[in-house]
């Protein structure tokens, strides 16, 4: 085996590198000893409350968020109930008078109460920016005509905030426009909302004849939304004060 001779710069060039690769494994055991190995620790009885906690209150909030649906559907079918929807919602004043004047002038009494509530909410002193008046709203110059044509000499304006007289006269009028639009209810209310000429101005200029029943073709928004909440309502009426009604015969 022969003997290697170094010469001066070599001897430099080999001392350099044996101390760079020095440096290199005293850096990587640096690294080495750096790095610390993460240590599963026990879960304490602070964490285990902490998470149980944590349940507890989604538990308690789906506890809550339930018993608010079950009051929600509650509280709807009290309110559907029939004994509310009579006190707060259909109440029926004034229903001798009512039953009375329709039955004598051949008008479904449930209808009138129906257009009652929809003119007036029962209000005898009701009076609308047009000046309609009283509990069915009649017009002035309308009750005029119907005092005439109803042979009532004491009539004057103050008499239609009298009850008794605007059903009366109202359930005549009803009665009136039930024979002029043969006895077809869409027409009859909305010559009651809108007047008979605006009604007959209709029929002419969309074709309709008297067996006309389509709620969505009347073309005054009011006047269709209007026929729409009375006939909705003399079903509600008629649901619950049939049988009371039924009674009076």
């Amino acid at each position: 085996m022969g003997v290697r001779i170094l010469t001066g710069k070599k001897v430099k060039q080999e001392r350099t590198a044996r101390q760079k690769k020095t440096v290199r494994e005293i850096d990587n055991e640096s690294v080495k000893s750096r790095r610390v190995k993460r240590v599963h620790r026990p879960v304490t009885h602070k964490k285990k409350y902490s998470a149980w906690k944590r349940a507890s209150s989604r538990r308690m909030w789906i506890y809550v968020l339930l018993l608010l649906v079950i009051l929600f559907f509650a509280g709807w079918r009290l309110w559907r109930s029939d004994a509310v929807q009579m006190r707060f919602v259909y109440m029926w004043p004034y229903q001798n008078e009512i039953v009375t004047y329709a039955r004598r002038n051949d008008i479904d009494p449930f209808l009138v109460a129906a257009v009652i509530k929809n003119e007036s909410e029962f209000k005898p002193g009701a009076v609308s920016p047009v000046g309609a008046i009283g509990m069915m709203q009649i017009m002035p110059e309308t009750g005029e005509w119907i005092a005439k044509q109803m042979g009532l000499d004491s009539y004057d304006v103050d008499s239609l905030y009298n009850p008794g007289v605007n059903i009366r006269m109202g359930c005549w009028y009803l009665s009136e426009l039930k024979y002029e639009f043969k006895d077809n209810l869409l027409l009859m209310m909305m010559a009651y909302n809108a007047g008979r000429g605006n009604t007959h101005g209709w029929m002419n200029a969309n074709g309709w004849d008297y067996t006309f029943g389509d709620v969505k073709k009347i073309p005054y928004p009011e006047s269709r939304n209007y026929v729409a909440s009375v006939l909705y309502d003399r079903d509600e009426y008629y649901r619950l004060y049939k049988d009371k009604v039924e009674k009076r015969k």
